[in-house]
């Protein structure tokens, strides 16, 4: 009996040991995981940002003038380019909903993991990292939400103005926009830098969270 108490003892403590191996693994997955979801986010808001960029300089190039094409082709160019903006700040919003989501499971997952640690100090330890890291990635995500929430009014405003020109596409409508089109730039400077500082908040947090 006692030989049969002793196998089974060992069992046990081998699978305890086995299932904690696999939850620190799985911990490690989490955190890839957790880095990957940061990384998509911080492509598509750029992607954002880029394809919102382009837009608003084909939008220029046709208000302005000084371009070698005809009106016809600038609008032409100016709508691809709309279309192509306003399909990456869809994605954008989605990919910071998404990252929020992998975010709540990766801190779950690491706080069932700290709570399994027996060395009282050093659970403490743990606890008063992953408060901080948790402080952090709230801190990125509030920046980055800011800034992909102000990509759609911004993009829905330069909508219009292209809107405006479709049903007057002539000289005379586009002087008439230049007033509208210096308020639109300087909104664009100003949300290019907000996206820019988001990015490379994130960028940083999210490097912290790598495996050297």
């Amino acid at each position: 009996m006692r030989s049969v108490f002793r196998a089974v003892s060992l069992v046990i403590v081998g699978l305890s040991t086995t299932t904690w191996a696999l939850a620190q693994t799985e911990g490690v997955k989490e955190t890839e995981r957790m880095v990957k979801s940061g990384e998509s986010t911080i492509r598509a808001i750029g992607e954002g940002r880029q394809d919102t960029k382009s837009a608003l300089d084909a939008y220029n190039a046709l208000v302005q003038g000084g371009s070698s094409e005809s009106m016809k082709s600038d609008y032409k160019k100016l709508l691809k380019s709309e279309k192509a903006m306003n399909s990456e700040v869809a994605d954008a919003r989605k990919a910071i909903a998404d990252m929020d989501k992998q975010a709540a499971i990766y801190f779950t997952s690491r706080s069932t993991q700290i709570s399994q640690i027996q060395d009282p100090g050093l659970r403490d330890q743990a606890k008063g990292r992953l408060e901080n890291s948790q402080k952090g990635y709230d801190n990125v995500k509030a920046e980055m939400r800011a800034a992909g929430d102000a990509l759609a009014p911004f993009s829905s405003d330069l909508s219009d103005q292209i809107k405006y020109l479709g049903a007057d596409l002539s000289p005379g409508a586009t002087a008439s926009l230049k007033p509208q089109a210096e308020k639109l730039n300087a909104r664009g400077d100003a949300l290019f830098a907000q996206i820019d500082k988001a990015t490379a908040s994130a960028t940083t947090y999210f490097d912290s969270l790598r495996s050297q």
